[in-house]
């Protein structure tokens, strides 16, 4: 978060200034002056919490591209307006994530990807710093990813891919499959038809073996991959079609 930087009023400048350095109240400014006394054009300001900012300055906020370096280890560098983050910027966090894309008064708003601490990566659609539109979550642990709709941050409709290339699509509810859906197998172009309720899986003949858990902790949520499904049989050796999976 910028802190004490939406200074309208004139500042009280000291008198003594050296190097071109200029001090004012909350920061001091290295850089060129208007009439005087506001700081205009490029140079840089230092914050008294620490935070520093090199760019461009106008009307006494930032205006245009720059980089600001947080105390606690963030960097953005991009495109500011009436000194909020808009346009096109690139935010580097204190956890290793990372940010590049589309950004809005401060927020993450429009096409962008983010890389996130576990190495997960989400491109696509972003509305008031959160998932919202057409877009891909890539799990890296289990090499599998969603593509489709999320709406205030929940995948809501689409596939999950998996990374030996069978897909498991339909609607999501809460980051989990809920209502009708299909697993589409690609070794064998096999395709299972049912239905998700209150999370447990109804199709013919079909079960989900004890193995099949994704090993993935970070995943948006933990579907068992498609191939750990296995046909199986009831009593008259005809295909069962009241079997269910359960997530785990």
């Amino acid at each position: 978060m910028d802190i004490g930087k939406n200074v309208t009023t004139k500042p009280q400048v000291e008198d003594n200034h050296q190097g071109g350095i200029f001090f004012f109240q909350e920061f001091s400014w290295s850089g060129e002056l208007v009439d005087g006394w506001m700081p205009y054009g490029p140079g840089k300001a230092t914050y008294s919490n620490g935070d520093s900012f090199e760019g461009s300055y106008d009307d006494m906020k930032r205006n245009g591209i720059g980089k600001y370096i947080y105390a606690n280890g963030a960097e953005y560098e991009g495109s500011y307006s009436q000194n909020q983050k808009t346009g096109y910027g690139v935010m580097k966090y204190p956890d290793q994530s990372v940010y590049e894309g589309a950004w809005f008064r401060d927020l993450k708003h429009g096409e962008g990807k983010y890389i996130y601490p576990n190495q997960d990566i989400y491109k696509g659609e972003w509305k008031n710093n959160i998932r919202h539109g057409t877009g891909t979550y890539f799990f890296a642990m289990s090499m599998s990813q969603f593509i489709g709709t999320w709406l205030d941050g929940k995948f809501i409709a689409g596939q999950w891919v998996f990374r030996n290339g069978d897909v498991y699509e339909g609607s999501f509810r809460k980051n989990k499959p809920e209502g009708e859906g299909k697993f589409m197998f690609a070794a064998n172009k096999t395709t299972i038809y049912g239905k998700f309720a209150d999370t447990k899986w109804t199709s013919g003949g079909w079960i989900r073996t004890p193995e099949s858990i994704l090993e993935s902790k970070e995943a948006v949520c933990e579907l068992p991959p498609p191939q750990a499904f296995k046909p199986v049989m009831n009593r008259s050796s005809q295909p069962s079609f009241v079997t269910s999976m359960e997530f785990t």
